[in-house]
């Protein structure tokens, strides 16, 4: 065992504090070369270390300095821990001095902490810089592998599932998932996108959203067993493409979009979502150019809905004329409505409607905006 008076005393030789002092003069005189020799016995580190950090930020510059040489029994990394623990001796260059150019120096990258330790920046930020810049090159790294593993002549899934996990995050997973899809393995895949709410906790919308995600997941692989292509839906499956395009902001919004464009000859925008207020007054600009932009807008309440529903419109730049068109999930015409008027409210009656799913499509001008509306008895 290390002789703990024997520590405290030297430890009180070197300290300039009166109170600690007075617990040094029972222990009689303890000289450095003793202290340095007690600290020869390695099953006492952790018990040296609890002494060393109860003491500090007070411990002195000799004192530290001591416990700098005893790496043979601190390892760097209690001797990194000690001396940060310490920051009023770190701003004084005699001791980061000390720490470079000793017999065992401690390694540069903790030399460098501790210089951002001593200017007044705390551990813990130093380490989270630290973090961010490694991911960052770890991250680099990992994109400049997956472009390899893409460009090859022969693909390593395996691979380029684990420099996808290596980046992280969801849509590195998306992108795993659809590693599982391309080799055909459905199951691995589903079980991924079902365990992504509870990986990255999503809220309501992102939820909602997720939804939106593994219903193109299922059509894709319905597609595979069906052996079939994008360009054999049904009308069930386009009408649900159009809902998704329509309210899905994320994944799934994206790829039913580029499937309705470029197999069901559908336009989609991709417009910044400008704010005209900055051009009110300006003669260069003309405001209805960017109510046209956003095309046909229309909101349907009560949905779900019982004997009725209301069709609320807004058309688009100085268009007033439009149709309402409600199709079952077969793609069946149900309703028809011509609609008049900048803006106005068309009531739909529901009473004589089986219950179930339908949908709407509002069209002005060859401009459509659809939706899902949900009948219940």
């Amino acid at each position: 065992m290390v002789d703990k008076d024997l520590f405290i005393g030297y430890f009180l030789f070197c300290c300039p504090f009166p109170d600690l002092k007075e617990r040094g003069n029972s222990l009689g005189t303890v000289t450095k070369k003793g202290f340095l020799e007690s600290l020869s016995w390695p099953n006492d580190m952790w018990e040296l270390r609890a002494e060393l950090l109860e003491d500090s930020p007070h411990l002195s510059m000799d004192v530290l300095k001591a416990a700098a040489d005893k790496t043979d029994v601190l390892p760097e990394s209690i001797v990194f821990e000690v001396m940060a623990a310490n920051p009023d001796e770190l701003k004084k260059e005699e001791l980061i001095k000390y720490l470079e150019d000793k017999e065992n120096p401690l390694p540069e990258y903790m030399i460098d902490i501790l210089k951002q330790v001593a200017s007044g920046t705390t551990y813990k930020t130093v380490l989270h810089r630290q973090m961010a810049h490694y991911n960052q090159v770890k991250t680099r790294a990992a994109h400049d592998m997956i472009r390899s593993i893409l460009n090859d002549t022969i693909i390593d899934y395996a691979g380029l599932r684990n420099w996808l996990d290596n980046v992280g995050g969801k849509r590195a997973d998306e992108q795993i998932i659809s590693s599982y899809i391309h080799e055909g393995n459905y199951t691995d895949a589903m079980d991924l996108a079902d365990m992504m709410p509870g990986l990255y906790g999503y809220n309501d919308n992102a939820i909602s959203e997720h939804d939106y995600y593994t219903e193109m997941l299922n059509l894709q692989i319905s597609l595979a067993n069906d052996a079939s292509t994008i360009f054999e839906l049904d009308s069930t499956e386009v009408n649900n493409l159009v809902f998704i395009a329509d309210n899905s902001n994320g994944t799934a919004g994206a790829q039913a979009k580029g499937i309705l464009e470029f197999a069901y000859g559908h336009h989609y925008c991709n417009c910044i979502d400008a704010d005209t207020s900055a051009y009110k007054n300006s003669g260069a600009i003309d405001p209805r150019a960017f109510e046209k932009m956003f095309g046909p807008n229309v909101e349907v309440s009560p949905n779900p809905a019982n004997q009725w529903t209301a069709f609320n419109y807004t058309m688009p730049g100085i268009e007033t004329t439009g149709s309402i068109k409600i199709a079952d999930v077969t793609g069946k015409l149900i309703e028809s409505f011509s609609v008049t008027g900048r803006q106005g409210q068309k009531i739909w009656d529901t009473r004589k409607i089986g219950q179930g799913v339908y949908f709407y499509t509002f069209t002005v001008n060859g401009i459509s905006s659809s939706g899902k509306i949900i009948i219940g008895k």
